[in-house]
């Protein structure tokens, strides 16, 4: 194990000052399993008023939990002081936060063995509660009594489901134990930090593992619109690519379009992912062009929804088993067949200056105008062309008056 110049560089400052420094967590676990860590993290028995003096750029990012982030080299690195939680009464954040003596004790309240290893480039891995011995073995373990772990943060149980799917481990039992017997206390955690939980999960290797937050009775804690679990399909999302829209599509599409809106609205998702998802839902039961001009009815539909969304739309139908793999290949053909093909009003091949240029008057009617326009190139995309386009108006407007 390799830690990277800024972190080596942070540490030996530390301990110069006459303080001990650990990298830990979630990287010295990524590290074992010959992964790159996305962020290296420091923990110190210096204080972070210390860490502030120490170090010329610093960042307050959770200095009232001893977190200072350190920018070196360009990178920054979360430096937090030793330190020991009370009593967490709402199941979610300590009462207050003490500084621990140790860096057994700062260990000793982390969530999971796998994320409770430290790292010093001289004195090698700290491994105290066999969190080397888990990630070999394959297993999320809590860090001690898993019934403490719990409720000290309720969020843990949806960060074990989120870990085994991130890595296909399995779940140790006094954990599962642990999680079915407080799953209620999963209601006092914000939906934001839920959902990150579940949006993880959903891109992870294994999404199916989502079907643990109702076997341990958390579903309808989470949301009452989870209460029926039945509607869940935890199978499909690993039938589709690692995208959030199409798998929280595939996840939930049994609830219905409206449920899967105010579903999200709930967990206070991005605007975009309740646009994406909701729309794939509302869609996913239309029918795929047939009979005559399969072409029209295609780029009908790229017009109605987009051309990605139409892509995402039979990705969702092939795994939800709507259709087949031949049907999907044949769609997706004939989807890629027309992709070019004018869908839209801005590519049109004039524009309602060009319109008003010919005679048509500015307002309502000049919108109306266009869309008839694009109509016929959509039934026709040869027609996208400025003189034709132009002389159908003409005639149309003519006949009109």
């Amino acid at each position: 194990m390799e830690l990277d110049k800024g972190a080596r560089e942070i540490i030996r400052v530390l301990e110069e000052a006459g303080f001990s420094a650990y990298a830990v967590g979630g990287c010295v676990r990524d590290y074992l399993l010959g992964l790159v860590p996305k962020d290296i993290d420091i923990t110190t028995s210096a204080r972070p008023e210390t860490v502030k003096e120490l170090f010329p750029k610093t960042f307050d990012t959770g200095i009232e939990h001893g977190t200072v982030t350190v920018l070196w080299y360009g990178t920054g690195y979360e430096v937090t002081t030793f330190r020991t939680e009370g009593k967490y009464s709402d199941h979610r954040r300590p009462d207050h936060v003490e500084y621990a003596r140790s860096l057994e004790e700062d260990l000793s309240r982390r969530d999971f063995t796998i994320n409770a290893m430290a790292y010093h480039p001289s004195r090698g891995l700290i491994d105290l509660f066999g969190g080397k011995e888990d990630l070999e073995s394959g297993v999320v373990r809590c860090v001690g009594r898993a019934s403490e772990r719990f409720e000290e943060d309720a969020l843990r149980m949806l960060r074990a489901i989120r870990f085994a799917a991130r890595f296909g481990f399995r779940i140790e039992e006094e954990t599962i134990r642990a999680a079915i017997e407080r799953a209620s206390t999963i209601s006092y955690v914000s939906k934001e930090r839920i959902w990150d939980e579940i949006r993880k999960t959903l891109v992870s290797d294994h999404p199916e593992y989502l079907s643990l937050i109702f076997d341990w009775g958390m579903g309808s804690f989470i949301s009452e619109i989870l209460q029926d679990q039945d509607l869940a399909d935890h199978q499909a999302p690993k039938r589709c690519e690692q995208d959030l829209h199409l798998r929280a599509a595939a996840w939930l599409h049994g609830y219905g379009e409206e449920a899967v809106y105010r579903f999200l609205r709930e967990m206070k998702t991005d605007l975009e992912t309740i646009r994406g998802v909701s729309l794939l839902v509302a869609h996913i039961s239309d029918p795929l062009p047939s009979g005559e001009d399969q072409a029209a009815q295609m780029r009908e539909m790229m017009r109605r929804i987009g051309r990605e969304s139409v892509r995402k739309l039979l990705k969702l139908k092939k795994a939800v088993c709507m259709i087949t793999e031949e049907e999907y290949s044949r769609e997706e053909a004939l989807l890629e067949e027309q992709w070019e093909k004018p869908v839209a009003l801005k590519e049109l091949a004039l524009t309602g200056r060009d319109l008003i240029a010919a005679g048509d008057i500015p307002g309502p009617q000049l919108g109306a105008h266009l869309e008839f326009l694009l109509d016929e190139v959509i039934r026709d995309p040869e027609k996208n062309k400025p003189e034709t386009l132009i002389a159908l108006f003409r005639n149309h407007w003519y006949n009109k008056e």
